[in-house]
């Protein structure tokens, strides 16, 4: 074989060499090449690489279980979540953002009339809700224990009125209602209202229903009587309100219901119709005033359909400056 045969023979496999060479460099970039597709996800079993350089989110639908303790190793922070609520053995804190409700007419003021709008609800304070207990201990009262309450708190009242301190007008109104209550006792009524006053800072009575005194009396004959009646302290006047004149026939008749309850409301209304003299309207008048005796007094006057008073005042009674009751002898 000649020498020139040899060199070409030499060359060609030196090209075949460079040639596969080549290729097999191609491929190794190709593999290179390929990116991490996040679509690929781990099998149930698998275990993510340590060298993986992929960082998993928090997803907050993966819920711990009921027995599940979350990693110490966890570079996850758990964000409190509002719907989280106190198990049934849970107390709720003592700075809880929950608020009362109360009605308006818990707000009333001795001579302001229920809100027209009282279908709005405003909070109440804390307070607001012992005096609801309150309440219902009041409401378990007798009819004796009621009356010694109210005795009781008259006379604190009107001690502290004759040493010249100034009631709110809450506490001149739960007075006039308490006083009332026992001015129409002495006469042989019986008072209806589902709840009556105990004491100064009281929030049941006309706060709630409006009317401060409804009462009823049995005659000899066997007929019933009944005084509906409101408490009105020093130059206190009745006032006009959405339902006409306080005291008239139609606003009574729209607050009846609550202060007495619909069976009793309802005799109220047939015994008004069948005889109109049986049921009265009055205002219980305090006269905190005193005269040459050094007493305070208190009158009664007439109110007629249109909540007009009518006729003369009549002084029914006087209290001492240590709040005892004296009767005048017209009275008696």
């Amino acid at each position: 074989m000649s020498l020139e045969i040899i060199k070409k023979i030499s060359e060609i496999g030196t090209k075949i060499v460079k040639e596969a060479s080549e290729k097999v460099k191609g491929s190794a970039e190709k593999v290179n090449e390929v990116e991490y597709n996040p679509d690929d996800r781990l099998e149930s079993n698998d275990e993510p690489s340590e060298k993986s350089g992929k960082k998993k989110e928090y997803d907050p639908d993966d819920r711990l279980e009921s027995n599940d303790e979350p990693s110490e190793k966890s570079g996850e922070k758990v964000e409190y979540d509002p719907d989280d609520r106190l198990e049934s053995n849970d107390e709720p804190s003592d700075k809880s953002s929950e608020k009362v409700e109360c009605a308006p007419d818990d707000r009333l003021e001795s001579n302001d009339e229920p809100s027209d709008k009282s279908g709005e609800k405003e909070e109440c304070t804390p307070d607001d809700e012992l005096r609801n207990e309150t309440d219902n201990e009041d409401n378990e009262l007798t009819e004796d224990e009621i009356n010694e309450k109210q005795r009781s708190a008259i006379k604190e009242a009107i001690e502290r009125i004759k040493n010249g301190e100034k009631l709110t007008n809450e506490e001149l109104g739960n007075l006039g209602e308490m006083m009332m209550d026992q001015y129409y006792i002495s006469k042989g009524y019986k008072p209806l209202n589902k709840n009556r006053v105990t004491s100064l800072d009281d929030k049941k009575g006309g706060f709630k229903t409006g009317i401060d005194g409804v009462y009823e009396k049995t005659n000899p004959d066997g007929t019933k009587s009944y005084v509906i009646a409101d408490a009105k302290y020093n130059t206190s006047q009745l006032s006009e309100t959405n339902d006409g004149k306080q005291m008239s026939d139609n606003w009574i008749d729209k607050r009846l219901d609550d202060a007495v309850g619909k069976e009793k409301a309802d005799e109220i209304r047939d015994s008004a119709e069948d005889n109109p003299d049986s049921v009265k309207h009055e205002v219980y008048h305090i006269d905190p005033n005193v005269d040459e005796n050094g007493n305070m007094h208190t009158d009664t006057q007439e109110v007629d359909s249109e909540g007009n008073k009518v006729g003369d005042k009549t002084i029914v009674e006087y209290f001492d400056k240590e709040g005892n009751r004296i009767v005048p002898s017209s009275e008696e």
